[in-house]
């Protein structure tokens, strides 16, 4: 599994050509460009992009020019928590000096001594690989965002979650202290461009980095949890342009149905227990096979797959429950067919809340979201002309 690339709720900084290395973090004959992850990784020919930098007016930028340096040199020692001045400025001096630095504790000291890449929390060696960049950003946009920060917004970074920092740690970073959530927006030398979000908080005076990839949007069309158990894979007979969709053992929900969307065909059961799997007829042209299911009266897909093999925009996921990144319980890796085409194509997962963002969608070989090791749900949109469709859905029961 490839390293993370740092990012945001939208996306990660990009990583061109397909991954090689298949260990999350812990191999150091990597290149400098692969960053730290927050909220999943993004493999492809060309780079994850923004979704909406912000104009001139909105933002504050920089741009490098043939004449600016800027030095290898700490800011005062590996172990100063972070520049002083002003959360924008923080960030744009964190940016640089990924490219500039060759000692990644000089990047690890813009983190707050919390963060699990503060130069004291974690190993030189290891540090590298992800705080180090090689690739040289042209510009860096950065924006202060109108959200306060709570503890429960801190949480919602793969960071600061679980024994990494508890609430009351993270309360004690808050109490007294100015914080603020900044988006960053970055184009490197060759014009690519990708974004991602921090929370900054003044820390001795100074302004440090708390974490990074909270989801700083309301998640006011949340459906929330749907406690459902039932597809165990699907298996498709092209000869016969057929799906089977096999079912778990013991599946949890009131009723299932599976359906073609164009060949009419269905099936449905209100007792999933006492049957193994539906065979479904797709049309040889083009389908989509979508399963439902509903539990107390409702109904969700749980499970969304297109076909032919020409029509497949994900190509497939393998689940890792234990990988070797201290990041990430879990992760979920999506290969794509190269069949997609659009502006962005935008992986998630429902219950962990990580998401990669790949711009423009052909661009994409694999995306990598952490996900909840419980149980959880994985997500594939493609978007185009401001037009947004989900392409793929499947979740993930801990085996």
């Amino acid at each position: 599994m490839p390293f993370p690339a740092f990012g945001s709720r939208n996306s990660d900084w990009a990583m061109k050509g397909k991954a090689t290395v298949e260990r999350t973090w812990m191999a150091h004959n990597v290149s400098r460009r692969r960053f730290l992850g927050t909220l999943g990784v993004i493999g492809g020919a060309a780079g994850a992009g923004c979704i909406g930098a912000p104009t001139e007016d909105e933002s504050t930028q920089t741009e490098a020019t043939d004449d600016e340096t800027v030095t290898d040199e700490p800011r005062a020692s590996p172990t100063v928590s972070g520049p002083s001045g002003t959360p924008e400025s923080l960030l744009r001096q964190y940016v640089e000096s990924t490219v500039a630095a060759s000692d990644p504790a000089v990047v690890g000291a813009y983190f707050h001594p919390i963060h699990p890449f503060h130069p004291e929390n974690i190993d030189p060696e290891t540090a590298g690989p992800w705080l180090l960049r090689d690739e040289p950003v042209s510009q860096v946009a950065v924006e202060t965002m109108d959200r306060e920060v709570t503890t429960d917004l801190v949480r919602t970074s793969p960071f600061l979650q679980g024994d990494r920092a508890d609430s009351e740690t993270i309360e004690d970073a808050l109490t007294g202290e100015e914080a603020a959530v900044v988006e960053v927006t970055i184009t490197d030398s060759s014009g690519d461009t990708s974004e991602f979000s921090a929370v900054t908080v003044t820390h001795d005076g100074n302004w440090v980095i708390l974490t990074q990839g909270v989801r700083i949007e309301a998640d006011v069309s949340d459906p929330g949890p749907f406690d459902v158990r039932v597809v165990d894979k699907v298996t498709f007979n092209t000869d016969e342009d057929r799906a089977r969709v096999h079912f778990v053992e013991s599946p949890v929900a009131d009723r299932v149905t599976a359906k073609a969307a164009n060949a009419t065909s269905s099936r449905s059961s209100s007792t999933p227990g006492v049957i193994t799997y539906f065979d479904v007829n797709l049309d040889p042209t083009g389908d989509e096979l979508e399963v439902t299911a509903t539990v107390d009266g409702e109904t969700r897909t749980i499970h969304r797959e297109q076909y032919p093999e020409s029509a497949r925009v994900v190509e497939g996921i393998t689940y890792d429950d234990d990988p070797d990144s201290d990041l990430f319980d879990a992760t979920a890796r999506v290969s794509f067919t190269g069949n997609q085409s659009g502006d962005r194509l935008t992986v998630s997962s429902t219950v962990h809340g990580g998401e990669t963002m790949t711009e423009p969608a052909e661009n994409a070989t694999y995306s990598v979201v952490g996900i909840d090791p419980g149980g959880d749900e994985v997500v594939v949109t493609l978007t185009n002309d401001g037009t947004t469709a989900e392409v793929h859905r499947e979740r993930y029961h801990q085996s």
